[in-house]
């Protein structure tokens, strides 16, 4: 439980996407009374172009937080808005903006960021991902001092997981969850001024990459155990593809098979069975199990093989 200090203060909570809403959750159920939400502003989305929230503003709207949604949080007019309310403590949990100095210099009591992996490495802007592109046997939460250098600044505390043939919504979904439990637990060792953050070993550093859409295009001349990676890493976005003939196809789970196909091209269709629709890459087999066809729904590829007679026809 969190001191009457940490209670009454005055708390301003950054964030954007759904990684950042259960912490949020968690503060508002253990009564910190002053909350401030910064996150960004309703972009146009969707068929219909609608300005939306994001599911961070969305929540924070439906439970009453006051919410500030400036085009650039740096700007000096925004800064003396936020200076004005008295702020005590920043965090920050999957924003997207980088933070000057002078932002954070707002901050009397400091910042805490939350980031989703076990630093130093992944720094950057996909560590979620990256971590499942490199087939890391366990990944975390750190919660970081923030500064100029993006995601460099002192650790406050870490957590472990073990990852195993998670895709990135689910991970995503564990290192939320548990990013709130850390929050929950630290703040009032941050509140009493009681935590010891210890600088990051700059000879462990690795980098996480912006992500795009073609680095999801699935090349069949590479291992059944790299393109399964790539298929749950890039879910929910931006969605492992290929084409079956003129057919756009994204693939959103896979399982990779012992044996190697002999004497098939890869992308070549093997077989279909109760696992899947089995495919030859150029280092063994790979069953898809779920898929979605262009313009249609998410379905199992099992299903969508029984209306397309796929044996022997080639992914490209």
């Amino acid at each position: 439980m969190a001191s009457n200090k940490g209670l009454n203060s005055t708390l301003v909570y950054a964030g954007s996407d759904s990684f950042s809403v259960p912490s949020l959750r968690r503060l508002t159920e253990l009564k910190y009374k002053k909350i401030i939400v910064l996150t960004k502003p309703p972009k146009k989305q969707g068929r219909g172009m609608k300005l939306r929230n994001n599911p961070l503003a969305q929540f924070s709207s439906e439970h009453n937080i006051e919410t500030l949604m400036p085009e650039n949080p740096n700007d000096k007019s925004f800064l003396k808005s936020l200076v004005d309310r008295s702020p005590e403590a920043l965090i920050t949990s999957a924003y997207g903006k980088r933070l000057s100095k002078d932002l954070l210099e707002c901050f009397c009591l400091g910042s805490i960021n939350v980031h989703p992996s076990l630093l130093p490495r992944w720094r950057g802007p996909s560590p979620i991902e990256t971590a499942i592109l490199e087939g890391d046997s366990m990944t975390g939460v750190t919660l970081m001092q923030m500064t100029d250098e993006l995601d460099a600044g002192p650790i406050y505390t870490q957590e472990t997981i073990p990852l195993k043939n998670e895709n990135t919504k689910t991970l995503s979904k564990k290192l939320s969850l548990l990013a709130a439990d850390m929050l929950e637990e630290f703040l009032p060792v941050f509140f009493e001024g009681a935590s010891k953050p210890q600088e990051q070993n700059e000879s462990l550093v690795t980098q996480s990459k912006i992500i795009k859409k073609e680095h999801a295009r699935v090349d069949w001349n590479e291992s059944s155990e790299t393109i399964d990676k790539k298929i749950k890493a890039y879910y929910p976005w931006p969605v492992a593809h290929t084409y079956l003939g003129e057919k756009y196809i994204r693939i959103w789970d896979s399982e990779v098979l012992l044996g190697n196909g002999e004497g098939n091209r890869p992308g070549r269709v093997v077989s279909v069975c109760k696992e899947g629709v089995i495919v030859k890459c150029k280092e063994g087999k790979i069953a898809l199990k779920g898929i979605q066809p262009e313009g249609k729904k998410e379905m199992l590829a099992t299903d969508f093989a029984r209306g397309n007679k796929l044996e022997g026809r080639l992914f490209s």
